[in-house]
């Protein structure tokens, strides 16, 4: 067992390293990953409903469900504009939602200001700096998705070889 974490936790960092050296292919996956996802939860929904329809609690709305994650997952995996249309409409998720996350924070750091007045200090300001900049990254997001690929798939990439590391260091404690 020991020998196998260590083996899964180098594996791990080298695909870490190397999804932060291709993020952007690393994020393109993504939809390559939601077919597969599809595919699995539907196959693993038509045994389950296989299996409650032998006892008699089977239902047709989670069989129609299994049908059509099945159906959805072909064709996302069958069908490269579609992994790229949710590659994309993700980025253009990420982006919306930073912005919006940005205006929340703008608005908390004004409420805060206006509650609590002087007692507060300036500790509102840092949250209204934070929530501009949140702001332009989200706007600049919205103009280049390709800076979130990027970001994401670092990001992942980081927590890959973050998570393989600590697979080596249990593996060396056993």
């Amino acid at each position: 067992m020991k020998i196998a974490t260590i083996i899964f936790g180098v594996l791990l960092v080298i695909s870490g390293i190397y999804c932060m050296f291709a993020p952007v292919a690393t994020y393109a996956a993504l939809g390559s990953v939601i077919g597969v996802s599809m595919l699995v939860e539907g196959v693993a929904s038509v045994i389950a409903w296989n299996h409650l329809r032998k006892v008699g609690l089977a239902n047709g709305w989670a069989l129609a469900e299994a049908i059509i994650s099945i159906v959805l997952g072909i064709v996302l995996l069958g069908s490269t504009a579609m992994q790229f249309a949710i590659d994309m409409f993700i980025a253009y998720l990420i982006a919306v939602w930073l912005v919006f996350a940005g205006i929340a924070r703008i608005v908390a750091a004004i409420a805060l200001r206006n509650s609590l007045g002087k007692e507060l200090g300036r500790g509102w300001i840092l949250q209204l700096v934070l929530g501009v900049l949140i702001v332009i990254c989200g706007v600049l997001s919205i103009f280049n998705p390709l800076s979130v690929m990027a970001s994401v798939g670092l990001m992942l990439g980081m927590s890959i070889v973050f998570v393989g590391a600590g697979l080596i260091a249990s593996g060396t404690e056993m």
